[in-house]
């Protein structure tokens, strides 16, 4: 699908066709916008005369994001947000003086948005297709906010549960979270770089632009911020629970170690008059049976008040969550 809006010298803004772009000579500029175009829409940008390697990176999809300038045009490539899957929507741009023609195959709130607000102020648009370019831009990085905002919840969510979820399932959440971070991170790392070299040329004419686009910058850093402070925040929480999970291993080896040290004794005895030797003198006493159970009492007696003593006992309360 193919749209278009145009601005009149007069002021007026208006969608047109596209056979009306080079026969209209009163617009101050227009914007084309191609949403999952067909191979018919497609063979259309071949009108605007834009350097074919420009097409190309437009036309193939999974470009990174990027900023160039050719004779005639800036190119550029950003990435929008599936909210849902945190996939990057790519967005290809091309700006000049008088159009922007914009490019990509996911349907886009933030397009919608700023078509939206072009028809109800025109004035937004007062510097020409670099403040549009703005406003999808800056309507684009928004987006981002609200999802790592989610994931700040999320987070916080999981250490006020620590104590009533399986740990294993809390593990789980923090490696979701640590892998939806990591995309993220593949979002505006590139987004930061690519406001960095439009901020860093000489396409933006208007100081006011340049205050605009640093906004934005701005807020990618902000972002990246968040996101790295949430990425620390789960590897520490994620580091805890091994810690604790650890410790709670130790608490139990530690048990069983207590125990098997307090049956050892036991066990000697137990093996040594289980021999089946003919004579053995202990074996023919009349007491001589109560007597052994009597040391074997005795001697658990002496090892557990001996540990007890030694504060090993102490050690099986394990740490809490």
């Amino acid at each position: 699908m193919i749209k278009i809006v145009a601005k009149t010298k007069e002021g007026a803004i208006k969608e047109i066709e596209m056979n009306e772009i080079r026969s209209s000579h009163d617009l101050q500029w227009y914007w084309v916008d191609f949403y999952n175009p067909t191979e018919e829409e497609k063979k259309q940008l071949e009108q605007f005369n834009f350097h074919p390697l420009a097409v190309e990176d437009c036309l193939n999809q999974g470009q990174r994001a990027k900023f160039e300038l050719y004779d005639e045009h800036y190119f550029l490539v950003y990435y929008a947000l599936h909210k849902e899957e945190l996939e990057h929507l790519e967005v290809s741009a091309f700006v000049g003086d008088n159009f922007l023609v914009t490019y990509h195959m996911d349907k886009l709130t933030s397009v919608a948005r700023v078509w939206e607000l072009i028809k109800k102020d025109p004035e937004a648009t007062e510097d020409g297709t670099w403040d549009i370019m703005y406003e999808l831009l800056d309507h684009t990085v928004d987006e981002y906010f609200p999802v790592l905002y989610k994931f700040e919840d999320h987070i916080d969510d999981i250490e006020d549960n620590a104590k009533d979820e399986p740990m294993d399932e809390l593990m789980r959440q923090l490696y979701d979270i640590r892998s939806d971070l990591s995309r993220m991170r593949r979002i505006l790392n590139p987004m930061r770089d690519l406001m960095y070299r439009i901020m860093s040329t000489n396409a933006l004419k208007a100081k006011e632009q340049v205050r605009y686009f640093n906004d934005i910058y701005d807020h990618l850093l902000n972002m990246i911020e968040i996101m790295q402070a949430s990425r620390d925040l789960s590897n520490d929480i994620r580091e805890s629970f091994m810690s604790i999970n650890s410790d709670r291993m130790n608490s139990i080896m530690f048990t069983l170690t207590l125990m098997s040290a307090i049956f050892l004794p036991l066990t000697f005895i137990a093996g040594l008059y289980g021999m089946n030797f003919s004579y053995m003198p202990e074996l023919t006493g009349k007491y001589n049976y109560f007597i052994v159970l009597g040391i074997m009492i005795g001697l658990v007696g002496v090892m557990v008040f001996a540990f007890y003593k030694m504060g090993w006992f102490k050690y099986r309360k394990g740490p809490k969550l």
